[in-house]
């Protein structure tokens, strides 16, 4: 086997510490040299979990490009801001200023004297439409990488939540090889097999099913686009349209749906009565006005929606309302209390009765918000474990929304250790097994 390396990281984007945990559970050995990041909030939290001697409060922009190659770190692992890319967002990409310090990291790459062997870099589904990925793709090909784009949500890895994002993973061929797989040219819709004995090369994910090009490129149109920087809009209107991520497609399918978990082992609390709720629980106001816009699950569901930084501040599109009382029909409770409030006319005194009785109907389905915990839980952080928490200064507001700027760690954690993982690391993962012995996890490389 070959000797074990010990990996030294740089963090950008470091958040509340999803990379760190990402790293720590896969498999291989190191250090977080330094993570950056200008949220308070979010330093904060990365300080309480992780300690504050690695942690950087200044603009990725500001810091010289010798004091990266100082650094000397072999891997990059960035989560750059999403908002430039959001379907929610003004879709500027590179001319956002929020793109700038990812710019920047860019503009630098190719001169460092110490560049990163490996680079893991996360971002919106969008990403891979923007002129920022086209600069990333650019940067990549001119300073010696070879790197593989991916699309992967956490119901590929049996976690009821969707949060489909976009991957790249990048490995400097020229010191440590190439990936355990052939990159393909395009975007995939997997996670590559550290399995060498696995001819197919898909890993046992719930879609392990390769789904071709889900960007919408044609493999041809995505290799002509790396050759030749082609944007991914211009290709894009030259191909036929292709397979597509679906998170639908898997909770649709019953074989594929039942390696899904429910939402059981991630709900922490159940009873209405119980006094921790009362902040979690949706109020009179907006469960009477807007609550047939929440995506309301059930703990025997296998699917919650994306929790997003405006959870708890705005109704659509920001994460899923947790129903208490399993045993009520929620739609049928809806119609009841819509029939209700259109009894009688606005602003009379009947109105006003069928308000109260249809707001009663309502409230007996303990209608709450997933608590920060349970949130944490479903995006991978260890807190069950006892090794994630929030300081207690941190509001309930604050919690929200540093957990939707942040990456699911168990998805994170898989491809960290494919990107970590070399050919020989691989081969000899796999003799140990044939020999009958229980393999390790993979924590060598040629590096």
């Amino acid at each position: 086997m070959t000797e074990t390396h010990s990996f030294r990281v740089l963090e950008f984007y470091s958040g509340i510490g999803g990379m760190h945990y990402a790293f720590n559970e896969s498999g291989h050995s190191g250090e977080i040299v330094q993570a950056f990041d200008i949220n308070t909030t979010a330093n904060e939290v990365y300080a309480h979990n992780h300690g504050k001697k690695q942690l950087s409060q200044r603009n990725i922009e500001a810091v010289p490009i010798e004091l990266y190659d100082q650094k000397n770190a072999d891997v990059w692992l960035m989560s750059p801001p999403c908002q430039p890319y959001t379907r929610t967002g003004n879709q500027e990409g590179s001319k956002d200023t929020r793109a700038k310090s990812f710019l920047y990291l860019m503009d630098i790459l190719p001169k460092m004297k110490n560049p990163p062997n490996y680079i893991l870099l996360e971002n919106v589904k969008g990403f891979e439409e923007s002129d920022s990925r086209d600069i990333l793709v650019s940067t990549l090909i001119e300073a010696g990488y070879e790197f593989q784009e991916m699309l992967i949500t956490p119901l590929q890895i049996g976690i009821p939540n969707s949060r489909m994002r976009y991957y790249c993973l990048a490995r400097k061929v020229a010191k440590v090889g190439s990936f355990v797989r052939p990159v393909t040219g395009t975007l995939i819709g997997y996670i590559p097999s550290l399995d060498l004995e696995d001819k197919e090369g898909g890993q046992e994910f719930v879609d392990g099913r390769k789904q071709g090009d889900l960007s919408g490129l044609s493999t041809s149109a995505a290799v002509k686009k790396q050759k030749t920087g082609v944007t991914t809009s211009a290709v894009t209107k030259d191909t036929e349209e292709a397979s597509k991520p679906d998170e639908d497609a898997i909770l649709a399918d019953p074989m594929l749906a039942l390696k899904v978990e429910t939402l059981e082992k991630y709900i922490d609390f159940r009873d209405v009565n119980d006094p921790r709720m009362k902040q979690y629980m949706i109020p009179d106001k907006t469960l009477l006005k807007y609550g047939r816009l929440f995506d309301i699950v059930k703990e025997t569901m296998r699917r919650s929606c994306c929790f997003t930084k405006a959870y708890y501040h705005f109704v659509e599109s920001t994460g899923s309302i947790f129903q208490m009382e399993q045993d009520k029909d929620t739609a049928t409770t809806f119609d009841e209390a819509e029939a209700l409030k259109a009894k009688a006319e606005p602003e009379t005194k009947e109105a006003e009765e069928n308000n109260a009785n249809a707001l009663e109907l309502l409230r007996s389905l303990g209608l709450r918000y997933f608590t920060e915990f349970e949130v944490a839980k479903l995006m991978g952080f260890p807190y069950a474990e006892g090794k994630f928490s929030f300081p207690k200064s941190t509001s309930l507001k604050q919690r929200y929304r540093v957990l939707g700027n942040s990456i699911n760690v168990k998805v994170v954690s898989q491809l960290i250790r494919y990107l970590l993982t070399s050919k020989d690391d691989a081969s000899s993962a796999a003799s140990t097994i044939e020999n009958g012995v229980e393999a390790v996890p993979a924590t060598e490389s040629t590096a």
